[in-house]
């Protein structure tokens, strides 16, 4: 639902209010970015946007200013910077509209970085629901440390499926066009040791399976010609983008995500008890947030600290006829169970690792249903200790989502990170949830769902060879927990899947037919 709509500025509703009388554990403004995260845009889509990022000075504002064929952004003429606040601008290009989003600078040289950080979460209140690229700007010919920065903190902003929507925009490049620049850029790359340059090019092409080269676009001298051709390939390469993306746009909802798992990280390095471990944490996020360290280092370093022990892999191919640690909840099905592939005509794993069992929720007691489509339920996991890693399967169908939820959150959706499923065909494909999206996650009381929630159009979620990361507590946690309730039988370790104090409302299964 559009809450307002003007020339140069399309805003999109999120979504209600929070219920009343709700109580969480977490600080209010966590919690309700995590929430604001999890209610769904509205279908209807806005003009396709590409948004400018990038450190200060690079040339964001003038690069908007030839987008949008005028002179609609501010430009800096000297060390401070001019882009205060985010700020958009519509327009017509070839038949189609373009939202040009501009947004301030990293390293900006009179503002403090919880200055910048505010202003850029202001993002989310003008952008478009349809995100097509992520422009990263930088000055041809300089790119340095703190540029390199600059790549790090916004990849941490945004979060890792960033990437794939994300173009490398040179400015300043004078007469030169993408081509000479790959050109002059391959030969830097083939030096020892390469560049950091090389290092942001590598990471593109990993993100979208392809050549990151074919995502560099240059703008040169600022010039009426110049200007028109730069901008046709910009909206080229960004068309090109969103056609590789399937049609999909970047989730803005994932910045929110991004900036809620941040401060759960705050939260839980206020929480650390010892001081030295302490004084350590609140350095390496100064440099986190500087762009000089990774949000991963972070997290290692934060759980060593908090002594969560080793992180286990659990693999589920439910080749045993069993679903696990998941049980139903309510009593969508009549006694859900996994289902032999030749049961199911035309339905295989890409892997070729499927096995000979699969969980369908278009079927039940093991066997095929007529309009099984038509049934809804939900499956839930024990809860669990979250470990590092990432959450994968191979998965298809179009009838609900896959999500991971905080344990102590009831039954609210603000506690859950949840990934919709949107395949229409036989083939279970490869399905993640990465590991920087459940950072937020890591070490808390957690569970797993399976929601079918959608009675037509593939409404059936299809899933095999599923993997989760689990912690188990190491020997000095358990024993420490065990003093401080002086019975040393609490002190036996978390088995794999199995249910903790923080468990939710029970789970129950319906009685075979």
């Amino acid at each position: 639902v559009c809450s307002s709509r003007d020339t140069s500025v399309w805003r999109p509703t999120l979504g209600p209010e929070m219920p009343k009388g709700h109580r969480s554990p977490l600080a209010g403004p966590v919690w309700l970015s995590l929430w604001v995260a999890a209610v769904p845009l509205a279908a209807a889509r806005g003009p396709a946007a590409v948004v400018l990022l990038g450190p200060s000075g690079a040339g964001k504002s003038e690069t908007g200013n030839t987008l949008s064929g005028g002179s609609n952004f501010l430009v800096s003429g000297g060390l401070e910077s001019e882009t205060l606040v985010p700020s958009a601008q519509v327009v017509d290009f070839e038949g189609r509209q373009w939202q040009i989003v501009d947004t301030p600078g990293y390293f900006d040289t009179s503002r403090t970085p919880e200055e910048l950080a505010t202003a850029l979460e202001r993002f989310s209140e003008i952008v478009s629901d349809h995100i097509v690229t992520l422009a990263f700007v930088v000055p041809y010919g300089r790119f340095g440390d703190a540029h390199f920065r600059g790549w790090r903190l916004i990849r941490g902003a945004f979060g890792a499926s960033a990437l794939k929507y994300t173009a490398l925009l040179f400015t300043g490049v004078g007469a030169r066009t993408e081509e000479d620049v790959r050109n002059e850029t391959g030969k830097l790359c083939a030096k020892t040791p390469p560049p950091m340059l090389c290092t942001v090019l590598d990471e593109l092409g990993a993100a979208h399976g392809g050549d990151a080269m074919d995502r560099i676009v240059t703008f040169g001298r600022l010039e009426p010609e110049r200007r028109a051709r730069d901008r046709k390939q910009l909206f080229k390469v960004a068309a090109d983008v969103e056609v590789s993306a399937g049609g999909r746009g970047y989730d803005h909802g994932e910045f929110l995500r991004a900036q809620a798992r941040r401060k759960l990280m705050v939260a839980r390095i206020t929480a650390i008890t010892n001081e030295e471990d302490k004084r350590v944490l609140e350095l390496l996020l100064a440099n986190v947030e500087s762009g000089a360290a990774a949000d991963s280092d972070l997290m290692r370093r934060l759980e060593e600290a908090e002594g969560l022990g080793e992180t286990q892999m659990v693999y589920l191919d439910f080749e045993d006829r069993q679903l696990g640690p998941f049980s139903q909840v309510g009593s969508g099905f009549r006694q859900p169970m996994p289902i032999p592939y030749v049961a199911m005509k035309g339905f295989e794993s890409a892997s070729g690792l499927g096995g000979e069992l699969f969980i369908h929720t278009g079927t039940d007691s093991g066997v095929r249903l007529r309009n099984g489509d038509e049934r809804t339920g939900e499956l839930r996991t024990a809860p669990f200790l979250l470990g590092q890693g990432s959450i994968r399967c191979e998965a298809t169908g179009g009838g609900g989502f896959i999500a991971i939820c905080l344990a102590d959150g009831g039954e609210d959706p603000g506690g859950c990170l949840e990934r919709r499923l949107a395949l229409r065909g036989s083939v279970l494909e490869a399905f993640e949830i990465g590991q920087e999206e459940l950072l937020a996650f890591v070490g808390q009381a957690v569970y797993l769902r399976l929601v079918d929630d959608r009675q037509k159009n593939w409404g059936f979620i299809a899933l095999d060879n599923l993997e989760y990361p689990v912690l188990v507590p190491s020997d000095n946690t358990t024993e420490a927990e065990g003093e401080a309730s002086g019975n040393e039988s609490s002190a036996t370790p978390l088995p794999l899947g199995v249910p903790t104090t923080s468990a939710p409302a029970a789970a129950t299964t319906a009685p075979p037919p």
